[in-house]
């Protein structure tokens, strides 16, 4: 019984991802078609959909079962559609795959560095699993959502009963990973030391890996391929990320200890998932797919924390600005700032509830 509990919960957070990742991949270049690319996008089109799924549920008070089973027969019906689309990229996958190994012996001996140093990484934050004092409220929120079939009506301290607690009613991290738990019969704790501190910590590589590979593209007018020094680039993030443990509140420590949690989130994937986004978005082309991303991470932000209310209407203003000015298109920053429309939608709901 317990290998197909760990089966089931395995596929929720490594296939499935990757399989939903399949739509908005589809509708990118063919450069951003990579495995690693779909599995970013994969999980945030999972964020996006648990949130506008769970918010109306949980102001409105309904139990746990019911969002359980809107939330898995919509996402059963949006991994339908995106094995459909993913006909459309397993060709991109089979070329992208063979270009990386007739790369040179020196850009293939950095992969395998950079690889190693986030391997070591994985097995540190497997091991040797960090406690933190949050876990006192996510941890037991997820365990009092599963076992009283109820969504922020506990105290996560004492289990009593008490008004909705709006202030984290609108980012369901605890929430979604309750549903992990219901599906597959394994302890909330255990999912967020065992599982999400390892798989978030590879989605966030990923995003960064997607970072280096837009800030390092493959260059045809010159002799120097950039894109050999993308090992490069993931090997100084990784040890960045190694020895950023300077005090409790860096992004680093948060990614390294506390992944799971919602702040975590926000600082490891999410905002660099931004950057990357305003990178793509500042192009002079942007494809449908990179649109889609760049919403559901903008979705995504409200998700993982009730911060980002006011720190994701900021950062896409001014970036909004920014990419206008170089762009000369007063169009393109309203096009930028008006994806907020939802977080902002988001941000009066809170008002009114609180």
């Amino acid at each position: 019984m317990e290998i197909i509990q760990w089966c089931i919960l395995l596929t929720l957070v490594l296939p499935v991802p990757f399989f939903l990742g399949m739509i908005p991949v589809k509708y990118m270049s063919g450069l951003q078609r990579t495995p690693a690319m779909t599995y970013v996008c994969g999980w945030f089109v999972s964020f996006f959909l648990f949130e506008l799924t769970a918010v109306p549920f949980i102001l409105l008070e309904k139990s746990f079962t019911s969002l359980v089973i809107t939330y898995t027969s919509l996402i059963g019906v949006v991994l339908l559609c995106s094995v459909w689309a993913s006909r459309h990229v397993w060709a991109d996958f089979a070329r992208n795959i063979r270009e990386s190994f007739s790369q040179p012996l020196p850009v293939k001996l950095g992969w395998l560095l950079a690889y190693f140093l986030i391997g070591v990484q994985l097995y540190m934050a497997l091991f040797y699993e960090y406690y933190d004092g949050d876990d006192a409220y996510y941890i037991a929120t997820s365990v009092l959502t599963d076992k009283f079939d109820t969504m922020y009506l506990r105290d996560a301290y004492t289990g009593y009963l008490y008004p909705l607690d709006a202030r984290h009613a609108l980012s369901p991290t605890p929430v979604y990973q309750a549903w992990l738990s219901r599906l597959s019969g394994i302890h909330p704790a255990v999912i967020s030391h065992s599982v999400l501190s390892v798989v978030w910590l590879v989605f966030l590589y990923c995003i960064y890996g997607q970072i280096g590979n837009r800030l390092l593209p493959i260059t045809k007018k010159t002799g120097r391929a950039k894109s050999n020094f993308r090992p490069v680039f993931l090997i100084f993030t990784a040890v960045w990320f190694a020895f950023g443990n300077i005090s409790l509140y860096t992004s680093e420590t948060f990614a390294m200890t506390r992944t799971w949690q919602g702040k975590g989130m926000m600082a490891g994937m999410v905002l660099p998932a931004l950057v990357l986004c305003m990178i793509y978005l500042a192009q002079d082309k942007v494809s449908p797919g990179a649109w889609m991303l760049y919403e559901c991470v903008l979705v995504s932000a409200v998700f993982s924390t009730s911060v980002s209310f006011m720190l994701v209407p900021t950062v896409v203003g001014v970036a909004s600005v920014l990419i206008g000015i170089k762009k000369k298109s007063v169009r393109a920053a309203v096009n930028i700032f008006a994806c907020c429309v939802p977080c902002l939608l988001l941000a009066v709901c809170y008002l009114v509830v609180k």
